[in-house]
């Protein structure tokens, strides 16, 4: 456990934020990924009380490998990848609508550094 580290540097405002997650192993960079997104029209609470629940749904593709549509009561969760990717580098955008109006965007893009 010592022997890692993870920082996420957030900066949020007005509904947008940006920031970038870093993974250390024994002092050096292993993994980073960079993401910038907006919530207009919603909360933060509704927003991460449904995103949580669509990625917890879809933890082993999400983000990564594989487009992914996701739905509950009025939600819909979308993940679409640019290419497949791996955990060595991948790319994409994920989107959240409520009543089919979109209420959440997000871009990311990362990988392994070797």
């Amino acid at each position: 456990e010592e022997d890692w580290f993870y920082r996420d540097l957030y900066h949020a405002g007005n509904q947008i934020f940006m920031g970038v997650e870093a993974v250390n192993f024994q002092g050096k960079p292993v993994y980073a990924m960079s993401y910038y997104g907006t919530h207009k029209g919603t909360t933060d609470e509704e927003i991460d009380r449904i995103l949580r629940e669509a990625l917890l749904a879809n933890w082993e593709i999400a983000r990564i490998w594989k487009n992914i549509e996701w739905k509950k009561d009025n939600y819909k969760y979308e993940c679409r990848p640019d290419f497949e990717g791996s955990i060595e580098e991948f790319a994409g955008i994920e989107k959240l609508f409520r009543q089919e109006k979109e209420i959440y965007r997000f871009f990311y893009a990362g990988g392994l550094i070797r």
